[in-house]
């Protein structure tokens, strides 16, 4: 970029006047309308083609497939996204029955082999519904969710997730814990000096007063 930059001067400075280098020579470019911008606009489109093109373009996907499933993705080491669907017929039937109250779910933490887990919590779900947003309690563990049917005073198994894990908050509780490689790109990072807070090990919130403990 032709930059004149001091030796001593530090990395967050360093990759501001990049930036701004950067953010200068597009603009330059593009007020002088030079032979490389005149290929872009001529290749790139114009905003109202592509405009046109979003408005007539139908749909990427279906919206359901008729199925009963229920699927479960780690959003972060905290929360979780569920979603799920249950077949027209299956659903019909339920709403025949007498006995049918609601559909919930159970989210297993540590599922095993033989469907037992550690502990477990419920979510009573509207008939409506076909995603929730749940909050978990641990970092870097297992998880799987059911989805059920309350008939009444039993629990009838509709699907399951497969299992899935929460990633890590922190790479590791300190740098010291890092392996030689990785604690040197982490000093290279900056991550020293961002100072940051250790989660704390509960996580108030009503849906976890289901746990079983």
């Amino acid at each position: 970029m032709g930059l004149d930059l001091p030796l001593e001067l530090e990395r967050v400075f360093i990759v501001e006047a990049l930036l701004e280098a950067f953010e200068e020579d597009s603009e330059d470019r593009k007020a002088t309308g030079d032979a490389v911008h005149i290929e872009e606009k001529k290749y790139s489109g114009s905003e109202l083609d592509e405009i046109d093109a979003s408005i007539d373009a139908g749909p990427c996907i279906e919206c359901r497939y008729n199925e009963t499933v229920v699927h479960v993705i780690a959003r972060d080491p905290e929360w979780a996204f569920v979603f799920w669907d249950i077949r027209d017929e299956e659903m019909d039937e339920l709403h025949a029955s007498d006995a049918f109250s609601c559909l919930f779910l159970r989210v297993l933490k540590e599922p095993g082999y033989d469907g037992k887990a550690s502990a477990s919590f419920e979510v009573v779900v509207g008939d409506e519904d076909d995603h929730w947003y749940l909050h978990l309690p641990e970092e870097d563990r297992a998880y799987r969710v059911d989805l059920y049917a309350r008939i009444g005073s039993k629990a009838r198994l509709l699907a399951h997730s497969p299992t899935i894990r929460t990633p890590r908050a922190l790479m590791a509780d300190s740098l010291a814990d890092l392996d030689p490689d990785a604690a040197e790109l982490a000093a290279l990072s900056g991550l020293a000096s961002l100072e940051i807070v250790p989660a704390p090990e509960h996580h108030p919130s009503r849906i976890l007063g289901g746990f079983d403990e």
